[in-house]
Formats: C-alpha cells, sequence, structure tokens
C-alpha cells in the first residue's frame, strides 16, 4: 500500500512531465506567432510601396536632360509627380529617390542608400535599411527607359518608416496572444483536475 507521501511525488511527478512541455511551448508559440503577425503586416504595406515605386518609376523621362535648367525642370517635375503619389500620413515618414543612368542624384533625398546589388531585371524588390538613424522598409525598381536589359538604368527608390507596420503586428498579436493568456490556465486546471 502506497503512502500518502508517495501518491502526492507521483501526483507532482505527473503534473511536472504534463505541465512542463506545455509551459515550454507556450514561449514558443507567442515567438511564432510574432514571427507570422511581422510578415503578415508587411505583407500589404509592400504591395502598397511596391505599386508606388512602380509608379514613379513610370514618371522618369527616357532621356537624360542635356542642361542644368532642363535637369532643374525635370527634377521639379518628378518631385511633385512624387509629391502627389506619396501621400504622406500621422504615422509614417515616406522618402524617395530618383538616381540618373550615371549613378548621379536627380530627384528625392540624398541620403537613401544605394542598393548593394547590381541593376537586373524590371520587378521591384525589397529590403531593410536605415536613414536618418530610423528603420525604414525600401521598395526599389531599376527603371530603363526602352525596356530591355542592355540599357543604363535608373535607380527609383521609395522609403517607409515602420510605425504602421509595427501597429499592424501588435494588434494581430494581441489577436492571439490574449486568447492563449485565457487558454493556458484554463488548460492547467484541467490538467489538475484530470490529475
Amino acid at each position: 500500500m502506497s503512502t500518502p507521501r508517495e501518491q502526492r511525488s507521483l501526483f507532482g511527478e505527473i503534473l511536472d512531465w504534463m505541465l512542463a512541455p506545455l509551459l515550454l511551448l507556450w514561449p514558443m508559440s507567442v515567438a511564432l506567432t510574432w514571427l507570422v503577425a511581422q510578415n503578415i503586416a508587411n505583407r500589404p504595406y509592400d504591395r502598397e510601396l511596391g505599386e508606388l515605386a512602380r509608379a514613379v518609376a513610370r514618371q522618369v523621362p527616357t532621356v537624360s536632360a542635356p542642361d542644368a535648367a532642363a535637369r532643374r525642370r525635370l527634377k521639379s517635375d518628378l518631385e511633385h509627380a512624387a509629391t502627389l503619389l506619396l501621400r504622406p500620413d500621422d504615422n509614417d515618414s515616406v522618402f524617395f529617390q530618383v538616381l540618373g543612368t550615371r549613378g548621379e542624384l536627380v530627384a528625392g533625398d540624398p541620403d537613401l542608400p544605394v542598393p548593394a546589388d547590381v541593376p537586373g531585371g524590371v520587378e521591384v524588390r525589397f529590403r531593410d535599411d536605415v536613414i536618418r538613424e530610423e528603420p525604414v522598409r525600401v521598395a526599389y525598381v531599376w527603371a530603363r527607359p526602352g525596356g530591355t536589359e542592355g540599357e543604363p538604368a535608373s535607380l527609383v527608390q521609395l522609403a517607409e518608416t515602420l510605425d504602421k507596420r509595427s501597429r499592424l503586428a501588435t494588434e494581430i498579436i494581441k489577436g492571439v496572444i490574449l486568447p492563449q493568456f485565457v487558454i493556458l490556465p484554463l488548460a492547467v486546471l484541467l490538467v489538475w483536475l484530470a490529475l
């Protein structure tokens, strides 16, 4: 016949074996949820930023401006077009940059870093970067006037700070994690009662 002490230790042992994995898996679940939420939050904003980059790239002229007056007029036209397309909001700052086929600044913000990859293709690419000590998401496209691979390309870059993305990711995480705070104690209670 087992003593009450042996029964309690057996009960404790079973409880440990059942609850320990549950308590270890919960932080892993939180971390995985955070990663998934970041990915989900990035998708719609990346799509929008990519479309805006394509729209600005379509405004880039097919020929270089021959003289200083024409370059100033081109810069003014591009900045006006970008201002119309890139409506800033209260949450995020948006930066843009257009570099000519020789790498010269045509319009926009000179602080935006140039991507490390070589010009190729016409698809919009994305990267995370920092501008003025603030993290940003950058969409960039190499715009070719004739659309052919052999021609020199202009670089069009748009960068947006991450406030909206972070806020959406936080809302997603809250929506998933808060129910877990209810489910976890309930699971512990059910395990306790089952034992």
